[in-house]
């Protein structure tokens, strides 16, 4: 039986160990094998003295017998013996064992523990399976006790403070915020300072323009603990310097169950309102991308099948529904067979928001308005995530793992816009945009032992990304200001318009690790990594000219079927030109050879030197098409070597300070070193790549303390770091042809630097307080001829200057500990941050300060029970940009709009 806390952790004695693991089995063998009738049964909870967590894991035996059993998910325990009088031994790695004698049975006997930490016992434990752990307090333990500084949140965490997903969570970690477009910002750095794991090896983002995965694909429900290390190790790809964030999934290891939960809620001010969305072919579950056939035949055939055939399906019709409240679902199943363990899980639910009376502008350097438009956005979501896990135990440390995890998000959007263009002319539009993003990966790892030296652990990925945007679609309508009437406005043929985007990228993995322990605590590791990733991407767009169409009389923006329909296709009254020329797609390839050694070294009990070397050769290339469709190669190939050094010094029993030096690599993305013009969706920005573009270095320091309780989970941390940003790449404007193209250049050099501080503290019984923040200082220089902006020098873009995050938390074991209830107080506050570059003489485009409340109420009734109200942005925070106008020594709001305050209420039994 794969046990999670005894793969978790290895004691440095090695012969206690195998003593326990040997009793352990040895026990929970017969303990199966307990299915005659006894007449009596012991039942109750094993849990933390001071924190009241359940103890997972725990083993509680009957003396002088084989019979004993181990403590479920919430630290409950069932024991069937003969009546009689006994003495109970409880046991949980780390914690001081507890025997209780004269226990008297007589038909049912309810007993509760409370373990008490082992402080000696944890200060030999080395953790070497951290991502199968989700108990706050052994967490705690791993953070203490890891080479490198780390920070982590398990699932018991993660319940407390009503996080969904795994966005929402590294949003709770010092120094970590996410900007637009789920873009992360770690320590002032953006989403290419950073990396992604999924259960320790890496994973492609669907999304062409951000490096990292989006982490709200991952809900909780599939997720056992989040650890992010911003230090870097050399067993670690070198492509980051703001956080490596490894995400590990579920395992099956304890108590066979089975669970069903559900909830519903929904955003105050969409409830029960007037809901508008787009014609649709299918649900959410269905992509829809047109058929490739219309896209690879000759132009004059597509003419001509356009006529014939309704090819898209759908309409520009906009339909109305009253807004019912959100729903969502999960199942979860795990079972023991033996040493082979199986868990199933899934989850679904649909999100619906509306943003109500918001606005956007755009101002002239003078400060006058060059457009403004009023905007409703009819936001519909749908998610759905699935997680099926294999593991098999053999020996007494060898284990297989096996895990398939399927994730969908999509997202159907309208939006109704009201205003005036640059030209002054006062316009009506109706806009709808449905992007599905999509994850398939498959993971096969294996860990062995060879006596008490030597480790081998290996494992291999293949996984399948996708980013569909089908059918978009933008109708734009005149207004007479004077009357009211609408027009279709026929300026050009991109004002009606269809557009279909898709993107597929593979990525396979391959991984070894080797460790040597000499001396009691010295190790040697040693390994070898290949990547390969590949990506696919194609757009088109769909231009509809509507000169020859008749002047139709139009009510509204919602009923286009009279006029705009296949009919007037098919007379000749609407053309449809295709836009699909060679430079709307490429092909690219990355492949990465890595190797590492380092060696864990004490000197003298209480110094900790790590030190290592990682040789990575990359090669990256983009097949593209220039503007003249002549088909082009840019390459990239650079071999370096990573060196890290990390250091730790143990003060007294609960004391540490570390030191961290490394060199990193910053590496552009695909569609950053090819020189063609890219536009991932219509009226995003227009992005020209540069085959020029090269690696950026940086410099990493950092200097740490820790301060941990030794008698809960009490403890504190403070962190200076600071990073060389040598030949960084930096997203620029420029002006080609009368418009701003965003293109990507190596600035000259820009520096990090900050403080953070972390402190988690018990008032009193049950009552916590947990607080985090950090102060960031960033600068970038770019070349002096930067292209069009403002200012040569500034912050890092989406770096905020200070973050702050505090809890409290109350949640006390009632009715004898059968029943628990948790009430939390989650609140954020997010510093003033760059949204957008200045350009054109106006200044820096800036996110205001934004502050959030969350509350947290969830009730367990007994062992099958639990229900939860959640309510997320009490203070239903405005979010607002403000753009500088340098000449007028003024600051101008740009932008507004209430993103809702959202309320969920759910419950789950388990079987």
């Amino acid at each position: 039986m794969f046990i999670a806390n005894l793969c978790a952790v290895k004691q440095v004695k090695m012969y206690k160990q195998q003593n326990f693991l040997r009793h352990f089995l040895f026990l929970f063998f017969f303990s199966l094998l307990s299915f005659q009738a006894f007449c009596g049964v012991i039942k109750g909870t094993i849990v933390d003295k001071k924190t009241r967590e359940p103890l997972f894991g725990a083993t509680i035996q009957v003396a002088g017998t084989a019979f004993g059993t181990v403590a479920d998910r919430e630290g409950r325990y069932t024991l069937n013996v003969d009546t009689g009088t006994y003495t109970l031994i409880v046991k949980f790695v780390g914690y001081q064992d507890l025997i209780r004698e004269g226990v008297k049975v007589a038909e049912n006997q309810e007993i509760h523990f409370e373990l008490e930490p082992d402080t000696e016992t944890l200060d030999e434990v080395k953790v070497t399976a951290r991502k199968n752990l989700e108990n706050e307090r052994v967490l705690q333990v791993e953070r203490q006790n890891a080479t490198i500084a780390i920070e982590n949140m398990g699932a018991k965490e993660m319940s407390l403070k009503g996080i969904s997903n795994v966005e929402e969570g590294v949003k709770k970690i010092t120094g970590i915020s996410v900007a637009n477009a789920g873009q992360l910002i770690v320590r002032g750095l953006g989403d290419r300072y950073s990396t992604t794991t999924l259960n320790g090896l890496p994973i492609a983002s669907p999304n062409p323009d951000n490096k990292l995965i989006p982490l709200d694909l991952f809900p909780s429900a599939t997720v056992k603990n989040i650890t992010v290390s911003k230090v870097y190790a050399v067993q670690s790809f070198a492509d980051y310097s703001g956080a490596h964030i490894d995400i590990g999934t579920k395992v099956h290891t304890g108590e066979d169950f089975f669970s069903v939960g559900m909830n519903v809620g929904g955003v105050f001010n969409t409830l029960g309102k007037d809901f508008y969305y787009s014609d649709r072919e299918g649900s959410l579950l269905k992509t829809g991308n047109i058929d490739s056939k219309y896209l690879d035949m000759p132009y004059s055939s597509f003419e001509e099948k356009v006529k014939e055939k309704d090819i898209f399906g759908t309409s520009f019709v906009i339909e109305k529904k009253t807004a019912l409240p959100d729903f969502s679902g999960n199942v979860g199943w795990g079972k023991s067979f033996g040493k082979l363990n199986v868990l199933l899980s899934m989850g679904a639910g649909n999100e619906k928001q509306i943003l109500k009376d918001a606005f956007v502008k755009q101002f002239t350097a003078q400060g006058r308005v060059l457009n403004m438009f009023r905007y409703n956005s009819y936001i519909t979501k749908f998610k759905i995530a699935a997680l099926a896990g294999l593991s098999y135990t053999f020996r007494h440390s060898d284990y297989l793992n096996y895990s398939l995890f399927y994730a969908r998000n999509a997202i159907d959007e309208f939006m109704e816009r009201d205003g005036f263009d640059s030209e002054g002319v006062t316009l009506r539009g109706s806009n709808s945009v449905y992007h599905a993003y999509s994850l398939l990966n498959n993971q096969l790892s294996g860990h062995h032992e060879w006596g008490e030296r030597w480790e081998l652990n290996w494992a291999g990925s293949y996984g399948m990304t996708g980013s569909d945007e089908p059918d978009r679609r933008q109708v734009m309508f005149r207004k007479n200001e004077e009357t009211g009437k609408l027009s279709l406005f026929l300026l050009n043929q991109q004002e009606t318009m269809r557009y279909f985007g898709e993107l597929d990228e593979n990525e396979m993995v391959g991984d070894v690790k080797v460790a040597y322990r000499f001396g009691e605590k010295n190790r040697l590791h040693f390994g070898a990594t290949y990547k390969r990733k590949t990506r696919d991407f194609r757009c088109a767009s769909f231009y509809y000219n509507l000169d020859n169409l008749p002047s139709p009389e139009i009510f509204n923006i919602y009923d286009t079927d009279s006029y705009l329909n296949f009919e007037n296709v098919a007379n000749g009254n609407i053309l449809i030109k295709r836009s699909y020329q060679p430079r709307n797609r490429y092909k690219a390839e990355s492949k990465a050879y890595a190797a590492f050694a380092e060696v864990d070294f004490f000197p003298f009990p209480t110094l900790l030197i790590n030190i290592g070397v990682r040789y990575e050769q990359v090669n990256q290339s983009v097949d593209y098409f220039d503007d003249g469709s002549i088909k082009r190669k840019s390459e990239l190939k650079n071999g370096d070597i990573f060196p890290a050094l990390n250091i730790k010094y143990t003060i007294g029993e609960r004391n540490s300070l570390r030191f961290a030096v490394s060199r990193t690599v910053t590496r552009p993305a695909f569609v950053e070193m090819a020189p063609f013009l890219y536009r991932e969706s219509y009226g995003s920005a227009a992005i020209r790549g540069n085959a020029a573009i090269q690696n950026g270095y940086n410099i990493n320091v950092d200097l740490r303390y820790d301060l941990f309780s030794k008698k809960n989970n009490d403890m504190f941390s403070a962190t200076l770091y600071f990073k060389q940003l040598n030949d960084p790449i930096e997203r620029v404007q420029e002006a080609e042809g009368g418009s701003a193209v965003h293109t990507f250049r190596n600035s000259k050099n820009g520096i990090a630097m900050g403080v953070e501080v972390e402190m988690r503290k018990e008032v009193f019984k049950n009552f916590r307080l947990g607080l985090n923040g950090s102060y960031m200082y960033t600068d970038v220089k770019l070349p002096k001829d930067g292209g069009i902006y403002t200012d040569n020098q500034r912050a890092l873009q989406g770096a905020s200057p200070y973050l702050i995050n505090a809890d409290i938390s109350y949640a006390p074991y009632l009715r004898g500990g059968d029943d628990r209830m948790i009430l939390a107080l989650v609140y954020n506050v997010q510093g003033p941050r760059i949204h957008s570059v200045g350009i054109f003489g106006l200044g820096d485009n800036k996110q205001l300060t934004l502050h959030t409340l969350d509350w947290v109420g969830s009730y367990s009734l007994g062992r099958h029970w639990s229900f939860k109200l959640t309510v997320k942005d009490l203070l239903n925070s405005k979010v607002r940009f403000r753009q500088d106008v340098p000449q007028i020594n003024d600051k101008l709001e740009v932008e507004a709009f209430r993103p809702g305050t959202n309320a969920e209420i759910g419950f789950t039994y388990k079987f």
